[in-house]
């Protein structure tokens, strides 16, 4: 003999199901959003400095020529001397810098910045604040970071006006990024584009973690 059903069981059945359903829906849609913060941004973002230097430097070494000319002739010693010592300094630079452009000194990835004179990359989910300033001489990216963030090991670029990425603890643990100038693609970017860039990639972090999180959830509920 066939039992009745029970129609408070066939309830919450349903209702069990009804919200499972909504329950995978909202999921899934949450999903697709995180998907698309993540794919604003190329997997890999690869930046070198710009070729300011290798301009500027030899303009500055003519100069400093000129005027050491002018002073040995006029028996300016002193004038002679700090001409001398421009020309040396702005000879240098011009052959640190002579293939400026050419080294990718700063990648960014999905999840984490590298940078050549870090000796571990950095999390990008540890970043809390980004400003970047450009002076004429140097671009500076500054990264605040989380209190407790692990910081990286930094070695000395040894080279005047070079790439230099710094990781400081005071007075927040921070990351400082100098370089003459960012070009991605040949592009030379500005202090807002830069901004853009690193915090388009920052979103796109958190959404990788919040998208990490529902697929593992999702893989419990299956």
């Amino acid at each position: 003999m066939t039992q009745p059903s029970d129609p408070l069981s066939d309830l919450a059945s349903a209702l069990s199901q009804e919200y499972a359903d909504s329950r995978d829906a909202q999921r899934e849609r949450a999903i697709a959003e995180l998907e698309q913060v993540i794919q604003r941004v190329p997997e890999q973002t690869e930046f070198t400095n710009s070729r300011r230097y290798k301009v500027r430097s030899p303009l500055f070494l003519l100069v400093a020529l000129g005027l050491l000319g002018y002073a040995l002739n006029s028996g300016a010693t002193s004038l002679a001397v700090c001409a001398a010592v421009m020309a040396v300094v702005f000879a240098l630079i011009t052959w640190q810098h002579r293939n400026a452009g050419q080294h990718v000194f700063m990648r960014l990835t999905r999840r984490q910045l590298f940078a050549d004179t870090l000796s571990a990359p950095v999390d990008l989910l540890d970043i809390v604040d980004v400003s970047i300033n450009d002076e004429g001489w140097l671009t500076e990216q500054k990264l605040m970071l989380r209190a407790d963030a692990p910081l990286p090991v930094h070695r000395s670029a040894r080279q005047i006006f070079g790439n230099q990425a710094m990781a400081l603890k005071k007075p927040q643990p921070q990351i400082r990024i100098l370089s003459a100038g960012l070009v991605h693609e040949g592009i030379t970017l500005d202090c807002d584009q830069i901004a853009d860039i690193l915090n388009a990639y920052c979103q796109a972090a958190h959404a990788q973690q919040q998208l990490d999180a529902l697929r593992q959830e999702a893989q419990r509920d299956s």
